[in-house]
């Protein structure tokens, strides 16, 4: 089964076009499917849209969270809710075109756990496409996958490793280095977005500066998420090996030459000191976070929404 999972927010123009897309290229393909739709705490009609919809197919299912999370949340909410084999993420706009699914599903059927898009011939507005652009470029750079575009959230999963997946925050445009850390069957085709017809874009410029702040976490979750102690014993090693020369050079100097260290090399001596606390403090934080890590891996994993409705429960009542 292919689970179709779409994050929506003030949709409510759009979101009955897009599903009888999605069924029409389903249906042309004669796959088993469901359509999981997340009214992420939209404030127009977009959630008695969904239950229009569920009401005449069974094979869509709708959930509303009581307030706004974010893309992330939707997607992760939707991610464990599906039953399928694997799963498809795009967005409820109508810029993503359902024709292209079947181009998804050849990758996968092909031995790929997770197909990424780029988005070909963009015609945003250049204060969108460059800040895109370098936030790309320093994804790939940190990451080491070779992916020409990792916001477009246009992709498809194996849904036993999506599950997996530790996404939190606005996190969803860095999904690929979250399955890099599971699997590195990963590939991507190019996507033609279609204009917007309805609505308007819950993207800004501000979003730009969460992105470059998000990099920073990403340089730890593609390298050092599962060993912690890692990046910071690198940090004590190049903090401490200045500290402790500079303590040893001068307590040679105090024993054997009789130097008066806090006299003739007082800053130095307490750049020593400095030095060598630090290094220690690294240490111990790499510690707690190893532990910290042992007790994620173990935790029950809490959600972090709350879910107001659901279309199955209103059909069952």
């Amino acid at each position: 089964m292919i689970s179709i999972i779409i994050p929506l927010y003030n949709e409510q123009e759009n979101v009955s076009i897009l599903v009888s897309e999605i069924v029409r290229v389903m249906e042309q393909e004669k796959k088993a499917f469901e359509i999981i739709l997340i009214d992420d705490g939209s404030k127009d009609n977009t959630f008695k849209q969904i239950c229009q919809i569920t009401d005449k197919d069974n094979r869509v299912r709708g959930l509303r969270f009581r307030r706004n999370h974010g893309q992330t949340v939707a997607l992760k909410a939707g991610i464990e809710h599906v039953k399928g084999d694997i799963c498809i993420t795009m967005d409820g706009d109508l810029q993503h075109n359902p024709d292209q699914i079947p181009e998804f599903l050849k990758k996968i059927d092909q031995g790929f756990d997770l197909v990424c898009s780029y988005r070909h011939k963009r015609n945003d507005s250049i204060l969108r496409k460059i800040p895109s652009k370098i936030a790309n470029f320093f994804a790939r750079k940190l990451s080491k996958l070779e992916l020409k575009d990792f916001g477009s959230t246009y992709r498809a999963y194996r849904t036993d490793i999506a599950k997996e997946m530790p996404i939190y925050g606005e996190m969803h445009r860095f999904i690929p280095v979250f399955m890099s850390m599971y699997t590195d069957r990963i590939t991507e085709i190019p996507i033609h977005l279609k204009p917007r017809l309805h609505g308007r874009s819950n993207y800004g410029l501000g979003r730009t500066f969460r992105v470059f702040s998000d990099l920073l976490v990403l340089l730890f979750f593609a390298g050092f998420f599962t060993r912690p102690i890692h990046i910071f014993g690198y940090i004590s090693i190049l903090l401490g090996l200045p500290g402790f020369t500079i303590l040893s050079g001068l307590s040679l100097g105090k024993f054997f030459f009789g130097l008066s260290i806090l006299d003739n090399f007082g800053p130095l001596f307490v750049l020593g000191v400095l030095l060598c606390l630090v290094s220690g403090q690294m240490i111990t934080t790499g510690i707690v976070c190893e532990y910290l890590i042992r007790i994620y891996y173990n935790d029950d994993k809490r959600k972090p929404y709350s879910i107001a409705a659901s279309t199955d429960e209103i059909k069952s009542a």
